[in-house]
């Protein structure tokens, strides 16, 4: 799959949408391109417990057993993103897919993974992935704008990431040979958990047992051990963990958990129109306007793929500065990629300006910030003189100058 067709199919799926909604992938199978239902995207109100067992339950009939090479035919290969954008080269989720230990969070752009090894033993799935970062195009002069974004393998040895799968428990009981025509409680509570859960799933198989005249607390604890019981149940539980830890693509899901300025990218994308916040009374720069001025020197850290991998060029930002100088609501209009953008907001977001100024009074306007990336030395570093020239490096500049705008 190419990846400006990727990003277009995004676009076009933001235009549809009026808000940022959430929505999980399909979960796709190896044997004969079966596919099993994704879970179910998020409702705006909590589902009633028996509206999410009846969920449960008719995902659980549709979901085929969980082999490894089913999930091979699933992932070797495939470039996936991660939603939770987490760093490091060890990663550990538990069964429902939530991340153990706190890792560090970067940039979505570092997050996207090729999966080139697949295991599946009884406690764990684990894979091994390559890294790779999204580098947009066009911030530099001789790279097409018109392609969204290429990908470069940042990683230096395979990422390890392992899955807990919810275990397969199918205790063995022992009767009594007292009363062999008697069923023990640990035999009435395993049958009458495995009756509920056939019942529920509509494929009642397992043979009807006298009905206890009340539950003991043998029985209690026998139910709680049988927690997993179903290798079907199991198989749903680690596809609910998949969906919530990998995403296939750029999906409506994924990118409402990114940051506002990444929002309004994407969305101004998909409606072809520059970011414009909705305060109407912030104005654009106009004839007779004194544009606001940087009081400060702006130079954003870059980070080691990027200056390993040659990544630079002109982030452009579109900002509001308000009437006292504080830029406030940003939004990315050329985006860089490899956590470059995060840099640049966080650069201006730490910096001071002198504020618009109509008719002698301090107003609050959008603006177009270009913040510049080199690859960093003596020689590019922000504030040097290049050589055989009386040019300043510079860190960032706004869109126009002192002077009062012109038409």
């Amino acid at each position: 799959m190419k990846f400006d067709k990727q990003l277009s199919s995004v676009m076009t799926a933001a235009l549809l949408c009026s808000t940022m909604t959430t929505f999980s992938s399909a979960q796709q199978t190896a044997a004969g391109g079966a596919v099993a239902p994704a879970p179910a995207a998020a409702a705006m109100a909590p589902a009633t417990p028996a509206a999410s067992a009846a969920a449960d339950a008719a995902l659980l009939r549709s979901t085929p057993p969980l082999t490894e090479d089913a999930l091979r035919s699933r992932y070797v290969g495939k470039l996936i993103f991660l939603r939770g954008s987490y760093l490091g080269d060890d990663l550990n989720f538990d069964q429902n897919g939530k991340v153990n230990g706190g890792p560090a969070v970067g940039s979505f752009t570092l997050s996207a993974f090729k999966i080139q090894k697949v295991k599946l033993s009884k406690h764990k799935l684990e894979f091994e992935a390559d890294r790779y970062g999204l580098h947009f195009l066009g911030a530099l002069p001789f790279e097409d704008e018109t392609k969204a974004y290429d990908q470069v393998k940042i990683s230096k040895k395979p990422v390890h990431i392992s899955i807990d799968r919810e275990l397969i428990v199918i205790p063995k009981v022992k009767k009594d040979k007292k009363k062999k025509d008697e069923p023990t409680p640990q035999e009435v509570a395993a049958a009458q958990t495995l009756k509920t859960r056939d019942a529920a799933a509509g494929t009642a198989t397992t043979p009807a047992m006298p009905k206890p005249a009340a539950t003991t607390g043998a029985a209690v604890e026998t139910n709680e051990a049988l927690a997993a019981v179903s290798p079907a149940h199991s198989a749903m539980v680690m596809n609910k963990a998949l969906d919530n830890i990998f995403a296939g693509d750029l999906d409506l899901r994924m990118l409402s958990h990114l940051p506002d300025f990444w929002q309004e990218y994407f969305t101004s994308k998909s409606q072809h129109r520059p970011f414009m916040p909705a305060d109407a009374n912030v104005k654009v720069l106009s004839e007779g306007m004194m544009p606001p001025k940087v009081l400060n020197s702006i130079d954003p850290s870059s980070n080691e793929y990027a200056q390993k991998y040659g990544i630079a060029g002109m982030e452009l930002l579109r900002t509001v500065v308000d009437a006292s100088g504080t830029p406030r609501q940003m939004a990315i209009a050329r985006p860089i990629g490899f956590g470059l953008d995060e840099k640049a907001v966080e650069a201006v977001k730490n910096s001071h300006f002198k504020p618009a100024m109509l008719n002698g009074q301090p107003v609050p306007v959008v603006i177009d910030m270009v913040i510049t990336f080199r690859i960093y030395s003596n020689r590019t570093k922000p504030g040097s003189v290049i050589k055989g020239s009386k040019e300043t490096v510079l860190a960032a500049s706004v869109a126009g100058s002192e002077e009062p705008a012109k038409p």
